[in-house]
């Protein structure tokens, strides 16, 4: 996934910005949202109450099918399903040196695709814009707030002062 630069004029229905926008219904004090490392699959990790998410925006456009343990659109395979396991891997060692005990979930996040409910196929969350919010924030919650913080910081993000809780684009 390719992210559009802010001053660009397709930055605003940029499926990146979509995704991050999506985002940021999250409740701010419960959630941080995080840039994935630079060679790192996945654009985003979301570390919160409920859990850790790395996801992959996808804007593949038309009718999502499932066989033989794959996925694709349009009989276009969604590619990366492996490499994003691993990031997912990677950001719960990375959570645990900082002390924060959470499986990271990898999700591919589907923008223009005609998609049903979240399915999971090898491990990977694939689902649409429109359930990745309530995927996120609906699930038991197993992180206290600061346990959350701390993972956000184990990351990288930067929350002195919390002038701004979340990633931006633009």
């Amino acid at each position: 996934m390719s992210r559009s630069a802010p001053g660009s004029s397709d930055a605003s229905s940029s499926p990146f910005v979509l995704v991050t926008a999506a985002l940021g219904r999250l409740d701010a004090y419960s959630f941080w949202v995080v840039p994935t490392p630079p060679k790192a699959a996945g654009d985003l990790i979301v570390v919160g109450s409920t859990g850790a998410f790395v996801v992959q925006v996808s804007s593949l456009g038309g009718r999502l099918r499932y066989a033989r343990g794959s996925a694709s659109v349009d009989g276009v395979a969604i590619k990366g399903l492996r490499q994003l396991k691993r990031s997912a891997k990677r950001t719960t060692s990375t959570l645990s040196e900082g002390s924060v005990y959470v499986e990271a979930e990898p999700i591919v996040c589907l923008t223009e695709a005609i998609a049903g409910a979240a399915t999971t196929i090898n491990g990977v969350c694939i689902l649409h814009l429109r359930d990745l919010v309530p995927h996120i924030s609906g699930r038991p919650r197993v992180l206290e707030q600061g346990r959350a913080q701390r993972g956000a910081r184990a990351l990288g993000m930067h929350l002195a002062g919390d002038r701004s809780r979340h990633f931006t684009v633009g």
